[in-house]
């Protein structure tokens, strides 16, 4: 059984869910905003460059507020009409005045989403600017900062000023002092892949640890509470419902049973590394689905920013990502905890973990054979049985051609042809599933078909000149690639790839050596050595023995190159 907000990113294709697993959160973070006129701003409209693709998590929250205001905005253009309760607009989520003018014309708002570049400068400036202009109340997420770690966003293991996870520990550290920085967050919450900053109402009034909606989880059943170290908390502390109350002084040597608990709260009078070890055996033994609060009690107001406690912490709190930290780093070693630790909530004076398993393999490092993503697979399989949408059928389809088969996604491309699909994503992927059924006739008519719709998408100009050239008919291949590489410069390396091989089999030779000479600098540096290597079988056929074998080296030469690029 899905949640309403998971069905819609089934159905409308984002990559909220499949890949990723945001949605269930982002349903127990937004579900009370549903039938209220909000204003949301989503960062990133997706798509890249192409101004007919993305926008389909835009469609999502528009239904999933259906009286909502949804904004959209993206540093492409982007030209899909989405209905009138949507607008997107075209500008840089790092240009001030941009955010500025948007706000006073579309907020202010009561929900902001980055979804955008992920590069961690650009997620702590944008912060800077939009979180100050939330309303009271709002919440403001960051979705992907898994890139906090990936030295290509600019991210590092260690944290490196800008970087949007450091960003965010600092103020889990901070919020117990008197910071500015912290004055207007009222709590903030940690997920795999997200960190979420909740807007006071009113800065001198917090709801309190109790008021998380993580306790919600319980909801329907009455919950079974250990109180540690509070002999005066009372049932009406809780403001769900509680089937016993439990107490005891504290959490000794003694097998106290944490394991038949759904909830342990643990009152600590001192912040200390017995503090720690509390916290790591409570962790350690209690059951999945299970919450700790760990709260400040006595003398104890708040946590210190650098004390032993928020130093454990913010260690957890940067681990929620560790699989995608253990995929550039590969000495890294994350803790016993870390796969247990779902979720993580801090307000003022408390901590909240949700323990749960927090193994799934988002994107990065996606793998179909794993049981939740199994499980979500079988999910994105029933909804898009039950509704065809041609967004939501693109993309279940994509995830079984590219991690299954392009056969097993066969059946969807049959529905979607039927519906009469015409995006891009769709002629991509029913031009690839016709190759993978030797269909050869009917991959050259789709790829002339995406041609009339999409004349500069390289993609579909490289297929049909495969096509026409299994064909044996070179002379239209070759017509075709010369007339994209002179009017399509966006087209222009498929473009080059295709005419030089097709003069190599013509035997035009020396035109083919030369134009795969001068334009190698065109080519991205990890694509030009299969280029030197081409280059190196036409001198061999021109019998240039020792260009070829200088070709080679070049080849090689650039392969290293491209490694030092990798390297962290």
């Amino acid at each position: 059984m899905s949640d309403p907000l998971t069905r819609l990113a089934v159905i409308y294709g984002t990559d909220k869910f499949g890949y990723h697993d945001y949605t269930p959160n982002y349903h127990c973070l937004f579900q009370h905003l549903r039938d209220k006129p909000i204003k949301m701003l989503e960062i990133g409209v997706g798509g890249y460059g192409d101004e007919d693709r993305g926008g389909q998590s835009l469609e999502v929250w528009r239904d999933y507020f259906p009286k909502g205001e949804i904004t959209g905005i993206d540093i492409q253009k982007k030209t899909m009409d989405l209905g009138p309760r949507v607008e997107i607009r075209q500008g840089s989520q790092v240009d001030e005045e941009f955010l500025r003018t948007l706000v006073a014309e579309r907020g202010s708002f009561d929900v902001i989403l980055d979804d955008g570049s992920h590069r961690n400068e650009h997620v702590v400036q944008s912060f800077g600017v939009l979180f100050p202009t939330l309303k009271p109340g709002g919440i403001y997420v960051v979705e992907d900062v898994q890139t906090a770690f990936f030295p290509r966003f600019g991210g590092s293991i260690t944290l490196d000023e800008p970087n949007s996870v450091g960003l965010f520990a600092s103020f889990v550290r901070e919020l117990d002092e008197d910071n500015p920085s912290v004055a207007d967050i009222a709590s903030l919450e940690r997920f795999h892949n997200i960190v979420v900053a909740h807007k006071h109402m009113d800065p001198n009034v917090g709801s309190g640890i109790f008021g998380s909606r993580s306790f919600e989880h319980f909801s329907g059943r009455s919950a079974q509470v250990l109180v540690i170290g509070d002999e005066e908390c009372a049932l009406s502390a809780f403001p769900f419902s509680v089937g016993k109350l439990h107490h005891h002084s504290t959490l000794s040597e003694e097998d106290l049973g944490l394991k038949d608990y759904d909830i342990v709260v643990l009152s600590v009078a001192q912040d200390n590394l017995k503090c720690i070890a509390d916290m790591t055996r409570a962790l350690t033994e209690m059951r999945d689905n299970s919450v700790l609060v760990v709260r400040c009690a006595g003398a104890l107001k708040g946590f210190r920013s650098t004390g032993p406690v928020m130093d454990f912490v913010t260690e957890r709190f940067v681990e929620v990502d560790h699989r995608e930290i253990s995929i550039h780093y590969s000495d890294y070693q994350p803790s016993p905890l870390a796969k247990s630790i779902y979720a993580i909530e801090r307000t003022r004076g408390a901590i909240l973990f949700r323990k749960a398993p927090n193994d799934y393999p988002s994107n990065f490092a996606f793998d179909p054979e794993h049981p939740a993503v199994s499980e979500a697979l079988s999910l994105m399989e029933s909804v898009v049985a039950d509704e065809a949408n041609e967004g939501g059928l693109v993309s279940f389809a994509e995830i079984l051609a590219r991690h299954r088969s392009k056969l097993s996604a066969a059946t969807y491309v049959d529905r979607l042809t039927e519906m009469g699909a015409q995006s891009r994503r769709y002629f991509m992927l029913a031009i690839s599933t016709a190759y993978a059924k030797k269909d050869e006739e009917g991959a050259l008519r789709l790829a002339e078909l995406a041609l009339q719709h999409f004349p500069d998408e390289p993609q579909f100009t490289t297929w049909l000149s495969n096509s026409l050239v299994r064909k044996g008919d070179l002379d239209r291949a070759e017509r075709e690639l010369r007339s994209t590489y002179e009017r399509n410069s966006r087209a222009r390396r498929a473009a080059i790839a295709g005419l030089t091989r097709i003069l190599m089999l013509k035997g035009e030779l020396e035109e083919a050596a030369e134009l795969t000479k001068s334009s190698i600098g065109m080519f991205p540096i990890k694509a030009r050595a299969q280029r030197y290597r081409f280059l190196s079988t036409v001198l061999l056929r021109m019998k240039d023995s020792a260009g070829a074998e200088q070709a080679l080296m070049d080849a090689a030469e650039c392969e290293r190159g491209a490694g030092r690029s990798k390297a962290p």
